[in-house]
């Protein structure tokens, strides 16, 4: 086991700020990104920004991109009313006719509505369809399984993703490591939320009612290590909550230690959890933190294509 502030599990995960595009890490050192904002009790929302480094090698079209600079504008405009035309204009750096005459076909294709009373534009539901379409093709394994591969590759240990069914986590996919020992878990497999990895970070942003529901089912032990104590296993939650992070420390399964991570959706709900997971041998508590950052990461690349631009990953302690 290690020692020293550098390596403890406790440590938090977070992410570099918004205006530091060109960091190329994802992550800062665990342990210095919440420390202040817990103590002051708020809650931290990060928010995940990509810039492309590809340059598309297909001709502007001038009236989308513009189309697409006036729908920007007003989805950063955040007064229900809508923005009046002038102000969209000088927003989009754009003659006054040219917005008039975009605006008006963004209405007629139901993507803009215009107040007929103040002449104020703002979003319209034709966008809120387009986005539902997008929603419903989203699968959690198919968006999911080139990062699983990805993170394979980098953590060269065995990958699960895993979704809650009932009191139970279900593992949806599996990515095997490179090493001669493998996991005996397999794809399909019900485990106890409340003593694997994905369990815990599943149900430290569920809601009460996920969380009665396991505890009425009772915690029965797994292993001498796992957590049968109810207001134990809230305490723990709490702290995968500040951690952004959960653990298995043999509580499963014995001589199998994990660290995961919970994936979000558009609405800020968790819908399932990324585990490293293998042998304690090759998991002491300083490579635990390591593979932290990565699982954190690949859980959050998760989130953003299935809508999810801001994880809860901080939450008052």
């Amino acid at each position: 086991m290690c020692c020293g502030h550098c390596c403890r599990l406790d440590d938090e995960v977070g992410v570099p700020e918004a205006c530091n595009t060109d960091n190329p890490a994802l992550f800062k050192t665990p342990g210095h990104i919440f420390n202040s904002g817990l103590d002051d009790h708020v809650t931290k929302f990060y928010i995940l920004r990509i810039r492309s480094t590809v340059r598309n090698s297909i001709p502007e079209n001038r009236t989308i991109s513009r189309s697409a600079a006036i729908l920007q504008t007003l989805k950063a405009d955040p007064s229900p009313r809508g923005v009046r035309l002038t102000e969209v204009s000088q927003r989009c750096g754009l003659e006054k006719s040219t917005t008039h005459r975009l605006l008006a076909a963004l209405v007629v294709e139901g993507l803009v509505e215009r107040d007929v009373e103040t002449g104020r534009y703002r979003l319209g539901l034709g966008l809120l369809e387009l986005g539902m379409a997008v929603h419903q093709r989203l699968d959690i394994r198919v968006e999911s399984l080139p990062i699983l591969r990805s993170l394979a590759d980098r953590a060269e240990e065995t990958i699960h993703l895993g979704v809650a069914r009932g009191p139970h986590v279900v593992y949806v996919e599996k990515v095997e490591s490179p090493h001669a020992f493998q996991m005996r878990s397999r794809v399909g497999e019900r485990m106890p939320l409340y003593s694997t990895g994905i369990g815990k970070a599943i149900l430290a942003y569920a809601g009460e009612d996920e969380l009665a529901t396991v505890l009425t089912n009772g915690l029965e032990p797994r292993t001498p290590h796992t957590i049968t104590d109810p207001t134990e296993l809230r305490t723990e939650l709490q702290r995968v909550r500040v951690r952004g992070y959960s653990t298995d420390m043999e509580e499963n399964e014995d001589s199998v230690r994990c660290v995961a991570a919970p994936i979000f959706d558009h609405r800020l709900s968790v819908v399932g959890a990324i585990s490293i997971a293998g042998p304690v041998f090759r998991f002491p508590e300083q490579r635990m933190v390591e593979l932290a950052v990565y699982v954190v990461g690949a859980a959050q690349e998760v989130s953003k294509r299935l809508g999810c631009t801001a994880s809860p990953y901080a939450v008052p302690s």
